[in-house]
């Protein structure tokens, strides 16, 4: 019977290229810190496990690749290569590699096979470097005495229901020594045709070794399965001389041999150690993580969010009721929106990931554009295990991605220039994220020259933004960076200079339902601040009329609600009606018009609503405030098309579906 390997591809794909994220990760962290183990196995271990599950699947250029990679990571591992810039170079350009060929393989496209040609010349150089330092630690280890043992290794016959594979140790042991291995068939024999299983574990295995090892290390080999099988270890009460003893020299003990356990003495008991580690955590690793399609988890949210709206229209059936029937309803309905909520947020931490997820893939572009640029930068992230929704995250890349190079390209200065300024030559940019009520703020800031007044001032003036005589004050400078085109970059490279940058920033951060605001002091850096929900499907919202119509406002717009007053209007020849709140002029809008509403209220009637979006104020005029309470967002474009100034629909209590306002849309509407 023939397995059908399609099944396990998704999982192979997204594992692996998770696996070379955190490869990708650590490499960068060598750079800037003394080399260890732990950081050493689990670059290792990213690459040891796509080619493993590469293999067994069919993706042969993907195995043979990251074999050539695996190689000189384990000369790493070993201290016989230095990871100096050269090393960490060549191993972040296989990364990339390994990264296209996993896509290639995902999307059914061609890779560059060239590419794959120098890169293996390239880590074959490295590893005729590493192979002269092994040879000298090669000679310590042969003038070392080496142990015979003799095992009894017999797996139980559920060994494999487990996960366990008795060869994974045998070759474990393999490379601790000189391995001799007979396989005992005798369970084999007992079974009969009838009673066979082929899941059962039959066979066991008499092994002799020959290694520095000591008794205890070897038996470290069955540790984490010792549950699962019967094993024996004997030492054999005789010494093998290595050429560089002397045949009268006194054996060495076993007692003894098990102290002699200096990794940096004994290259071969690292290698088995470093692969006892990663078998062990890759097992650890299998059983803490299960992935699920995101279809699935997607369809579970909407679930929950029917069961929302379904409490929500219990809640208005109760207000039907009589008195005595709505007290006992009443209690019920507590304890079912009780556990509804509950429901809901756990269902809800399925789909949130750390911002790590975003934060993560900026080491390694500010390594390389900071090199490019001829600029000394460090990168500090904090609140990296703040969560976030998994598509707030996947959205957020983009402008996060437009603002690091913005600081690396206009904000940072090249280090004589930071030097004569009396700054450090090493810039800092800082990536932060922290949790405050129901959103997520995430900072983006350096310590560069900040935002040049001068500079806004004069292409704001030639962009036609100013009036001829109009001063630029920080604060407006501040907003006028984010107009459309405008750009102070005096030529355009590939990082900036085009007039594409952050008028994009913020209408995909408003689209998030989130903000943006900026802070600049000249000369000492400027600091974005980004405010966000922390997810996009179950919203609060305000239910607003007008006229015959209902519609909600998302709450995380609305700044206050206020009693008009005519005598705060104010008329602007081609620019509509401006209305005075707290000493300022606001666009007003009336919902009523927009939406074409015949019914509506006057203006004295109505109440108006405070709206900020993209760091502009406007008053939106309705006819009623009915309440507030949780919103369960439904995609407009998915089931009918997009409207203008509509952000998606909900359903209320009573089963009526009423549309969401896009309250960015309708600021920029005002603006214009």
């Amino acid at each position: 019977m023939s397995i059908d390997l399609t099944r396990f591809y998704e999982s192979f794909f997204t594992e692996s290229l998770d696996g070379l994220d955190t490869s990708e990760a650590e490499l960068l962290a060598l750079e800037n810190s003394e080399p260890n183990a732990d950081r050493l196995n689990a670059i290792f271990r990213g690459i040891h496990s796509i080619k493993g599950a590469a293999g067994s699947l069919g993706f042969s250029a993907i195995a043979d690749f990251t074999h050539h990679v695996e190689g000189v990571l384990d000369q790493l591992r070993l201290e016989t290569l230095t990871p100096d810039r050269n090393t960490l170079d060549v191993l972040l350009s296989c990364v990339d590699y390994s990264r296209s060929l996993l896509l290639a393989a995902r999307d059914s496209k061609p890779v560059d096979a060239n590419r794959a040609l120098q890169l293996v010349a390239a880590l074959d150089r490295l590893a005729k470097v590493a192979s002269v330092t092994e040879s000298a630690q090669a000679a310590a280890v042969h003038a070392a005495p080496c142990l015979q043992y003799r095992l009894r290794f017999e797996p139980s016959a559920d060994f494999f229901s487990s996960g366990n594979d008795p060869l994974r140790f045998l070759r474990v042991l393999d490379g601790m020594g000189e391995l001799s291995a007979t396989a005992d068939m005798s369970r084999l024999e007992d079974a009969s045709a009838s009673d066979f299983d082929v899941e059962r574990s039959y066979l066991c295995w008499d092994i002799e070794i020959a290694t520095t090892a000591g008794h205890h290390e070897i038996e470290e080999v069955f540790s984490w399965v010792q549950e699962d099988c019967k094993l024996t270890v004997e030492a054999v009460q005789q010494t093998v001389a290595s050429s560089a003893q002397t045949p009268n020299k006194a054996p060495t003990t076993p007692a003894i041999a098990e102290r002699r356990t200096d990794d940096r003495r004994q290259p071969e008991n690292r290698r088995a150690a470093a692969r006892r580690t990663d078998d062990t955590e890759l097992g650890e690793a299998r059983a803490d993580n299960l992935h699920v399609s995101r279809d699935k988890v997607d369809d579970l949210i909407n679930l929950v969010g029917e069961l929302v709206i379904t409490r929500t229209m219990l809640k208005q059936s109760v207000s039907l009721l009589g008195e005595e029937s709505a007290k006992q309803l009443e209690a019920t309905l507590v304890q079912l929106e009780r556990n509804t909520r509950d429901l809901q947020a756990s269902v809800m931490a399925i789909r949130m990931l750390p911002v790590s997820h975003a934060f993560g893939r900026f080491a390694r572009m500010v390594r390389d554009v900071s090199q490019h640029l001829g600029k000394q930068v460090k990168l500090e992230i904090s609140g990296e295990h703040s969560e976030l929704d998994k598509m707030v995250i996947e959205k957020l890349v983009d402008p996060l991605t437009h603002l690091v190079r913005n600081a690396l390209d206009h904000g940072i200065e090249l280090p004589e220039t930071r030097r004569s300024a009396g700054k450090p030559e090493t810039a800092t940019l800082r990536l932060h994220a922290e949790h405050k009520g129901g959103n997520i703020e995430i900072l983006v800031s350096d310590d560069g020259r900040g935002i040049d007044l001068e500079r806004i001032e004069a292409k704001a003036h030639q962009s036609g933004l100013l009036r001829e005589a109009e001063a630029v004050t920080a604060e407006r400078a501040c907003e006028l960076i984010f107009e459309p085109g405008f750009s102070t970059a005096e030529s355009v490279n590939d990082l900036s200079g085009r007039g594409v940058g952050l008028d994009v920033v913020r209408r995909n951060i408003t689209a998030l339902s989130g903000s943006i605001k900026v802070e600049s002091s000249p000369g000492r850096g400027t600091a974005f601040l980004i405010r966000l929900p922390l997810t996009l499907a179950i919203i609060d919202g305000m239910t607003v009329t007008v006229g015959a119509d209902t519609y909600i406002v998302p709450m995380a717009f609305i700044v206050e609600c206020l009693q008009p007053d005519v005598r705060t209007l104010k008329s602007v020849a081609g620019r509509g009606m401006l209305v005075e709140v707290r000493g300022h002029f606001l666009p007003l809008l009336k919902l009523g018009e927009l939406t074409g509403a015949a019914d509506a209220v006057a203006f004295e009637n109505g109440l108006l609503l405070v709206l900020e979006a993209d760091g502009n104020r406007i008053a939106l005029l309705v006819d009623a405030l009915i309440g507030q309470d949780q919103i369960v967002i439904k995609s407009l474009d998915r089931n009918y098309r997009k409207v203008a100034h509509i952000a998606g629909a909900t359903i209320l209590g009573e089963g009526r579906v009423v549309l969401i306002l896009d309250v960015g849309a309708l600021v920029r509407a005002a603006r214009d």
